[in-house]
């Protein structure tokens, strides 16, 4: 046992922060995959409980040598305390043990994502709890935006605000989606006593996409964290890698698809490194050092989307890995083949008409040489867009603006951005954008 500091329980706020990040994922997944899917509220509720319990007992008895452990061993026990109450039993299995305490975060997250697929861990079915938790949340009888939704929750444990940012709703939107998802799951959750059953063989592809969709909205929360100086969030990052390597290897589901997200999220992981200086601000793409990048996960992820190449159609997760490989593999910024990226947009705008994609064609048109036909395309785009866009088209705007000459109009779509952005960072980045202009 750690010694207890004499700051009280205020002082280990930061501490369960930290092993919360590390281990919640997977003490829900483990307490899900044995109490039920039917119970999947209970499960998230009880390790609430169990963190309670750790600012009440740790400032006295010290921090446990294994505080994932203890958590899930608090959280078993309020779990099966409240079905005893409600008169329901859970059978819990004799072989159960406390999760070890694994390091999550800098160097040894990012060997999970080097690290191979370990063949017997994932051969045959799911038996990787959290893989397998994802592929039961998306349960065909919940709306695509439920599957999303809630096992987005699961994995990244979220609050509300941001997550409804990276899914581009509002908080009550989420709030009443992610409800009606845990009751949707409860009322198909079978078995004679209320346990899950990891999905297997046929039912495994349908709920492919999903699943693809969320590791990507996981990564995209991390390296959103990362480009604003949060670097608590970044382990999620690693971790959507690593799921996806798992998945493009599982016999059961391996896909040119996942091998595609696989090769997106690892060059785009490449680039976290250059994210953000020294003072932890933001660098935008055109303006990271390439040096920073990490070579490694870059030859890594073109071997993902060699892989992927066996594919007989394209997808979405092709096409964004292309775009992510043509900045990867850039000798710098100016040498970026901006046409090459407008085609694959324009491919991937058959395929999904969104916002997102639709924002992102218009940025890569700017680029490209043909800002004119951008700035239309996102006037047009403007009163469509989602809130949580809105800075992004307004910076877009600015870009293209500044090409065609525009440079007061610029620095104005940049000062309405920043009083617009949804983060503090990003508003500082684009006034120094606006302010960089005016000098100019």
């Amino acid at each position: 046992m750690t010694p207890p500091g004499a700051a009280g329980a205020q002082a280990f706020g930061p501490v369960l922060d930290a092993v919360l990040r590390q281990s919640r994922r997977r003490i829900v997944a483990r307490l899900a995959g044995r109490l039920g899917l039917a119970h999947l509220a209970l499960a998230e509720d009880a390790l609430q409980t169990a963190c309670l319990r750790a600012l009440a007992h740790w400032p006295a008895q010290g921090t446990p040598g294994n505080p994932a452990g203890w958590l899930y061993r608090v959280a078993r026990h309020e779990a099966l305390d409240a079905l005893r109450v409600a008169g329901r039993h859970v059978p819990w299995p004799d072989d159960d043990r406390a999760l070890d305490d694994e390091v999550a975060a800098g160097g040894a997250a990012a060997a999970w994502a080097l690290a191979p697929a370990d063949a017997t861990r994932l051969a045959g079915e799911l038996d990787d709890d959290e893989l397998a938790l994802l592929f039961a949340c998306c349960h065909p009888a919940l709306t695509t935006a439920q599957q999303v939704a809630l096992a987005l929750r699961l994995l990244t444990g979220l609050e509300l605000l941001p997550m409804a940012r990276v899914l581009l709703c509002t908080e009550a939107a989420l709030a009443q989606r992610l409800a009606r998802g845990r009751e949707a799951l409860a009322a198909v959750a079978g078995g004679p006593a209320g346990r899950w059953a990891v999905p297997a063989g046929a039912e495994l592809p349908p709920r492919r996409d999903a699943v693809l969709s969320v590791l990507a909205l996981a990564f995209h929360a991390g390296a959103r964290a990362r480009s604003r100086g949060e670097a608590a969030q970044v382990p999620l990052c690693w971790e959507a890698i690593r799921l996806a390597r798992a998945l493009a290897a599982h016999p059961a589901v391996a896909h040119a698809e996942a091998d595609a997200l696989a090769a997106m999220l690892l060059l785009h992981g490449a680039r976290l490194t250059g994210a953000v200086d020294e003072a932890g601000e933001p660098v935008p793409l055109p303006g990271q050092a390439r040096d920073r990048w990490d070579a490694g996960l870059v030859r890594l992820g073109l071997a993902h989307l060699q892989a992927a190449q066996r594919a007989d159609r394209l997808s979405r997760w092709h096409l964004l890995a292309a775009v992510a490989a043509e900045h990867a593999t850039a000798s710098d910024a100016q040498a970026t083949r901006w046409p090459v990226i407008v085609q694959c947009y324009e491919t991937l705008l058959r395929l999904d008409d969104t916002a997102a994609p639709r924002l992102s064609h218009a940025i890569a048109l700017a680029e490209a040489g043909d800002a004119a036909v951008a700035l239309q395309q996102l006037q047009a785009l403007a009163p469509t867009l989602p809130p949580a866009l809105a800075a992004h088209a307004l910076a877009a705007r600015a870009r293209a603006c500044e090409r065609l000459g525009q440079r007061d109009e610029a620095v104005r779509c940049l000062h309405q951005a920043a009083g617009c952005a949804q983060h503090a960072a990003d508003a500082r980045l684009l006034q120094r954008r606006a302010l960089a202009l005016q000098l100019a």
